[in-house]
């Protein structure tokens, strides 16, 4: 079979350079069960990109997070996802002997890989159309700092688990050592090493713990505050609008409760961090908006549990039954089929009842959610007995309708966190019914 062409070759070779990593070992997998010289040119194709790829990788990595959108959508030092490549086949044009050295893992392939940051800086300042077309001079400039910094990021990014945990003396030298050789490469060089850390981290709140080590730091860190303050502040404003945000939810469906979930976890985590690691001046801005948010969000999950209490009364329905002369008492209606919105309103309610139980504690407001999960809890669970009693005693009308009605307070149970109740319920429905009065009397009351 004949080779590639020059022509195919250099299709093949745009079709591989634009495929996403994940894609480029499938392609590989498909060329491997091909047979012929077209097939191995494919093959040795995409193993000459995954290599160089791996190698840009190795050269750009602590500048890789700065050209991915940030995962929890905080505002953050972004770049064009396509400029790695283009900067790369820039820098790397004019030395491509020093390329084998980056397959090593040694203080020479660290050097070569920061020469090589230095040389995509360079083509970035001296002709930034070739690689970034359209660009403003500020972006440009930037970047081409980022890639200044390459070498104090590289150095630093191993330290950064101690710096979010407990740094010893020696960890806290290397991060003041980091600022200072960031404030000397130039303006704006401490903010540009704090953007890089900030991109590593996909947890935001982490970054709260470098950012206190530099306010705590003493005068030699005195050059980052600063720059630590403005990123404390752009933590801080990103809550409080989130907590506007989950303020502003719904509970229409599980969807809504999954996106208020999300949000409620990320303010929780958040304001757990700030309370921990940031001694907050009780008159400070910063103070008032964590006071602030944790307010809202706490006024918000007191309207959706006095929802739960009103959802829950609507899949409880109850008749007047006569006990004597003109006396009359509440009992179980179990004539009709839960209604399809109400079960699922409830549904929605109690299942967020019972999941902020961790966090409630943070907004200040877990003796309100726990206050209201024993009573809805004791409310299902004294329905549930009576009605089982009914259907014992051979009261139920339509023993499907009634066990439905019955099985619907046991998931209700559940998802408000009542495991033994629910299972109580489920046991005793399981045996329940207008032969087994008796024995389902003699069994013990439901939790």
């Amino acid at each position: 079979m004949a080779d590639l062409s020059v022509a195919q070759r250099a299709a093949l070779a745009h079709l591989i350079e634009r495929c996403p990593d994940r894609v480029l070992p499938q392609l590989m997998g498909l060329a491997g069960t091909m047979a012929g010289d077209r097939a191995a040119a494919l093959r040795e194709m995409v193993e000459v990109e995954r290599l160089d790829r791996r190698r840009r990788e190795v050269a750009f990595g602590p500048l890789a997070p700065l050209f991915r959108a940030r995962e929890d959508a905080l505002e953050g030092l972004n770049f064009p996802a396509g400029l790695p490549a283009r900067l790369w086949r820039a820098a790397t044009r004019g030395e491509p002997e020093l390329l084998p050295q980056l397959d090593r893992d040694d203080d020479l392939s660290r050097m070569v890989a920061d020469r090589l940051c230095h040389s995509a800086a360079v083509v970035l300042r001296d002709a930034p159309d070739a690689v970034w077309a359209d660009a403003a001079p500020e972006q440009v400039e930037a970047l081409a700092a980022c890639l200044d910094l390459a070498p104090v990021a590289r150095r630093a990014l191993p330290h950064l688990p101690a710096w979010t945990g407990r740094p010893s003396g020696a960890e806290l030298a290397e991060l003041k050592l980091a600022l200072r050789q960031a404030s000397a490469a130039g303006p704006g060089g401490v903010e540009k090493l704090l953007e890089i850390l900030f991109a590593q981290m996909a947890d935001a709140r982490l970054m709260l713990r470098v950012l206190a080590l530099i306010g705590a730091s003493g005068r030699e860190a005195t050059a980052g505050r600063e720059e630590a303050d403005l990123l404390i502040d752009r933590i801080v404003s990103a809550l409080a609008r989130r907590a506007v945000d989950v303020a502003a939810v719904d509970l229409e469906d599980d969807e809504q409760r999954k996106r208020l979930a999300a949000g409620l976890d990320w303010c929780a985590e958040t304001l757990g961090e700030i309370d921990v690691s940031l001694p907050l001046r009780p008159d400070s801005a910063w103070a008032k908006a964590v006071r602030q948010a944790r307010l809202r969000i706490a006024l918000r999950l007191s309207e959706h549990f006095e929802a739960a209490e009103k959802a829950v009364d609507a899949v409880l329905p109850v008749q007047r039954t006569p006990l004597a002369g003109r006396m009359t008492r509440p009992t179980p209606l179990l004539s009709q089929l839960p209604d399809a919105a109400a079960a699922a309103r409830a549904r929605v309610l109690l299942t967020l009842t019972g999941d902020v139980r961790p966090i409630a504690a943070v907004f200040g407001c877990e003796a309100e959610r726990r206050q209201t999960a024993e009573a809805l809890t004791g409310r299902l669970a004294t329905w549930a007995d009576e009605a089982i009693e009914q259907l014992n005693d051979g009261q139920a009308s339509d023993e499907g309708v009634a066990r439905k009605r019955i099985g619907l307070t046991a998931e209700l149970l559940g998802l408000l966190g009542a495991k033994d109740a629910s299972r109580t319920v489920r046991r005793r429905l399981a045996i329940a019914g207008s032969n087994t009065g008796a024995s389902s009397r003699a069994s013990p009351p439901a939790a």
